[in-house]
């Protein structure tokens, strides 16, 4: 299993994926996000499914399970451990409010997953979601299974433990499907494959004429973990951009809504000149150039204002290349945000605090959507450790 699983196909650089398929000839790389310069990358994904459970490497369980995972990892000198329990989640629209969206979300890798639905009929990857788990009693029902001995447990060369158990009793079974029965699931990861998902499932449908609402399609796969778990880890998302804006001009816009180098700044803002960090000092200022269709809760949060005050007002970033990668992207690690300046390929670096789970939730609760790359539940749940097939 070590060498089998692999991160999800959205953070897979080019050096990472040479490295995976060097790991092993089973890595689940090689059907979540094969190697286009080997060929097609949905033939190569086809065809290496239909070997893996020709030769057993893949065989579907003959029991109804849920699957309870616990990762654990380290992250600032501290160790995290996180429960997840994988299942099938019924397909809902966004307007239902069962299951809600807490980011925006662009075209590019729904166009990719759908392909790839297309050919294997297979969900690889999970969708990962909170639950609040008010009564605890989900919390007590995996803690009963995670007493048994777990039917895996690795450690990844990444450094992070796995421990897997398989709940086919059919009361456990029944027992977590009712605690979950009234739950609202927020989605914290992988917004493209859910509206892939349901793009799938309505072009299946469609073409099936009838529809019991039962088929494999209406169903995908998900990673679940209570919003309280204590080894649930958001961490901020940093923004960089290569605009020509001169610093003099930057400072001097950001001087007139923000208060500077305060204990308590929300953004720091990193040039080869230096950095500020930025505190609000003008609301009202700030306000008027944030869209006023939104709500105040979502006109308030440090990432938007990052996005529209700071990017596109005090450092010059156009609408619409705001959405182009050349211009502004994207950093998970602060101190490469940094470097990136330091070496002059970026003018400026955005630095962000983490958000928390709750003002997530909230926010989604109210129907808004945060700016794309807002939070970064880490770390990502691996891809390989089960799949969800798409058929009777």
């Amino acid at each position: 299993m070590a060498s089998a699983i692999c991160p999800p196909f959205d953070v897979i650089s080019p050096d990472e994926l040479r490295d995976l398929y060097a790991r092993s000839p089973l890595n689940a790389v090689r059907i979540e996000a094969a190697d286009v310069s080997l060929g097609d990358r949905y033939e190569q994904a086809t065809k290496t499914l239909r070997e893996w459970r020709g030769d057993g490497t893949l065989a579907l369980d003959d029991s109804e399970s849920y699957y309870v995972y616990r990762q654990t990892f380290e992250h600032g000198g501290k160790t995290y451990s996180r429960t997840i329990l994988f299942a099938r989640l019924r397909l809902m629209p966004w307007e239902a409010g069962e299951v809600l969206p807490h980011e925006q979300t662009f075209g590019g890798p729904k166009e990719d997953r759908l392909k790839l639905l297309h050919a294997i009929r297979m969900n690889t990857s999970p969708i990962y979601l909170l639950y609040r788990d008010a009564a605890a009693g989900i919390s007590g029902g995996l803690r009963e299974v995670m007493a048994a001995t777990p039917e895996a447990v690795f450690t990844s060369p990444d450094g992070q433990s796995h421990a897997v158990w398989q709940v086919e009793d059919a009361g456990a079974v029944a027992e977590l499907r009712a605690a979950f029965a009234g739950e609202t699931l927020f989605i914290a990861d992988g917004h493209h494959r859910y509206e892939t998902a349901l793009g799938y499932r309505d072009e299946v449908k469609l073409a099936a004429g009838s529809w019991t609402g039962e088929e494999p399609e209406n169903f995908v796969m998900v990673a679940l973990t209570a919003a309280d778990d204590p080894g649930l880890l958001v961490l901020p998302i940093h923004r960089v951009t290569n605009v020509p804006t001169p610093t003099t001009d930057a400072l001097h816009r950001m001087d007139e809504l923000f208060e500077q180098n305060r204990e308590d700044a929300a953004i720091t803002v990193v040039s080869a000149e230096g950095s500020v960090g930025l505190a609000v000092k003008d609301r009202a200022g700030v306000d008027a150039l944030l869209p006023q269709d939104r709500t105040a809760e979502w006109r308030v949060l440090d990432y938007s204002i990052a996005n529209h005050v700071v990017l596109q007002h005090c450092l010059g970033v156009s609408a619409e290349k705001m959405r182009d990668y050349s211009v502004v992207w994207f950093a998970e690690d602060a101190e490469q945000a940094r470097a990136e300046v330091r070496s002059a390929k970026a003018t400026y670096a955005v630095l962000m605090r983490p958000v928390s789970v709750e003002r997530v939730l909230e926010l989604a609760e109210a129907g808004e959507r945060m700016p794309q790359k807002s939070t970064f539940f880490y770390p990502k749940v691996p891809t390989g450790i089960v799949f969800n097939v798409l058929e009777e």
